[in-house]
């Protein structure tokens, strides 16, 4: 069973998105390729942000998580964010530093090792983390990564950028994580309703704080 929440306030000061019959057929097509409907559309397009509990992929273990909202600024501002390394504690809970460290074997010219330092308390249970992840860009929309090193078994996902239309980008946070343990109920609960959507409302603010900027 997939769950989905509803999280946040509508962006009533900015001009809305384009309803869903509005969209482009690229817009469409990869809006459906991730698995959002009409439905799912109309709250995103009022501001709100969703979560995702999604199917672990055969031959995986471990907690499989998305996140959708829109940012409102032009595409290259939301990739320079999501790609700048140094930029990704601003807006991404938990994540302490983040920092590019040289890889042990030779890489594409799109991709690069990051180390991140994670901490994070729920309740009494509380833990810090350093992962080293292989990330590879694919610009100017998609940024995907796979653990190569430090704590835990498997952590992967990707940022995918879909224009809706010229200054409106909607954002898919997707997260598979293997702590290497299994992830009590109320641990992979808290995620989905406290830390997920933050990364979405992190780099929506830290976009549009710009963009507000920018304009000004």
């Amino acid at each position: 069973m997939i769950a989905l929440l509803f999280l946040g306030a509508a962006l009533a000061t900015l001009p809305p998105a384009p309803h869903w019959g509005g969209l482009n057929a690229d817009a469409a097509n990869a809006l459906k390729a991730e698995g959002i409907r009409q439905e799912m559309y109309e709250h995103l397009a009022a501001g709100e942000v969703l979560t995702e509990q999604r199917p672990v992929p055969a031959g995986k273990t471990g907690v499989h998580l998305a996140s959708f909202g829109i940012v409102r600024g032009p595409a290259d501002r939301v990739w320079n964010a999501v790609t700048d390394c140094g930029r990704t504690p601003g807006f991404m809970p938990h994540i302490d530093s983040c920092a590019l460290v040289q890889p042990d074997h030779a890489l594409l010219p799109n991709q690069r090792w990051e180390e991140l330092g994670l901490s994070f308390r729920i309740l009494f249970f509380k833990k810090t983390a350093r992962i080293v992840n292989e990330a590879t860009m694919e610009a100017p929309n998609f940024l995907g990564w796979k653990q190569v090193g430090g704590d835990g078994k498997e952590n992967q996902g990707y940022y995918r950028i879909i224009t809706i239309a010229g200054d409106t980008q909607l954002v898919v946070f997707d997260t598979l994580c293997d702590p290497g343990a299994t992830v009590p109920g109320f641990v992979k609960n808290w995620i989905i309703k406290n830390s997920l959507p933050g990364v979405i409302e992190g780099l929506r603010q830290q976009v549009e704080t710009q963009e507000k900027r920018h304009v000004s």
